[in-house]
């Protein structure tokens, strides 16, 4: 499909503001850019617009593509739970990736009736990043359209990115990550056969396989949140191989607290609260045991203590 036609997808009934960037995670930096966006469309009764990609634009331009913080199902959710009234998921194609910015701004114009754009501080598009701020600013006059940019969001002196986020869940840093993202980070996966090895310690867990295309943190005992068909469950999740038995495929393990069910086959999400430990090889079943009673302990104070605010 040419980018032509992924354009003519969308057709908004009026007028229209947008923004444009990858909106991996949808962190408070972004949410601070939309809910500009949005106040700005209101003010001047416009609708409000976010043109994104379904795929990672590094994925085009001969460069690793980070793994991600949200499938495009979820970032599209987040968005939309900000209050935008189009979102324009387009596939970040090598047409795309030789398009000039102004030769973009003109489709948006002509086909979303784009009347002006609201952008991130770090903002660049178009082929070879030629879409600098200061180069949007001199299409934007040319052609007659409105641009305002929004400052960065900084969290204990550092700007608030999808990058920081990134690094932050693979340093196991999950309550700083949460402040970052507005929220718990979260993974999502189908009920995989596993071992049996939880059953057997009277600890049974249900296995996620591992999604290589999403940010994983580091192996480690994590407490939870599960969700499953609606609710909402206290969890421990183990990431990691379960060296205590010579494991060696990397899994998610998730210990629902007070449950009593077959999970086998079931979509389950868990949301990261905070880190308790890391993974360790135990010599003895029995030691092993005992430490996790410690790790659900702790998991459930964590998360009584969290409920309680």
């Amino acid at each position: 499909m040419s980018l032509e036609e992924e354009f003519q997808r969308f057709t908004p009934d009026g007028d229209t503001l947008f923004t444009i960037g990858v909106f991996d995670g949808v962190h408070v930096g972004h949410q601070k850019l939309l809910a500009e966006l949005t106040a700005q469309a209101e003010n001047r009764g416009l609708s409000s617009g976010v043109i994104t990609f379904n795929n990672h634009p590094l994925s085009q331009l001969n460069q690793n593509p980070p793994p991600l913080l949200a499938s495009v199902e979820e970032k599209n959710r987040l968005l939309k739970q900000t209050g935008v009234d189009l979102i324009a998921n387009l596939d970040f194609s090598p047409q795309l990736a030789s398009t000039g910015a102004r030769q973009f701004c003109q489709m948006l114009i002509n086909h979303l009736k784009m009347k002006g754009l609201v952008l991130g501080f770090d903002f660049a598009m178009g082929r070879n990043r030629e879409g600098s701020l200061e180069m949007m600013q001199l299409i934007a006059a040319e052609m007659g359209f409105t641009l305002s940019v929004v400052a960065p969001v900084k969290i204990e002196g550092e700007i608030v990115s999808s990058t920081a986020v990134r690094r932050m869940l693979l340093a196991g840093e999950v309550e700083r990550t949460t402040r970052f993202l507005g929220r718990n980070y979260g993974l999502e996966g189908k009920v995989v056969a596993g071992k049996g090895l939880g059953k057997q310690l009277d600890f049974p867990t249900a296995n996620i396989e591992i999604d290589s295309r999403f940010v994983v943190p580091p192996d480690g005992i994590y407490a939870t949140l599960c969700f499953l068909n609606g609710q909402r469950y206290f969890s421990a999740t183990n990431i990691g191989t379960g060296p205590t038995f010579g494991g060696s495929d990397r899994r998610i393990e998730v210990h629902l607290l007070d449950f009593d069910g077959e999970l086998y086959g079931k979509n389950l999400k868990i949301e990261l609260v905070s880190r308790i430990r890391d993974e360790l090889k135990f010599e003895t079943r029995e030691a092993l045991i005992e430490q996790i009673n410690r790790d659900i302990l702790q998991a459930r104070q964590i998360l009584e203590r969290m409920a309680s605010l």
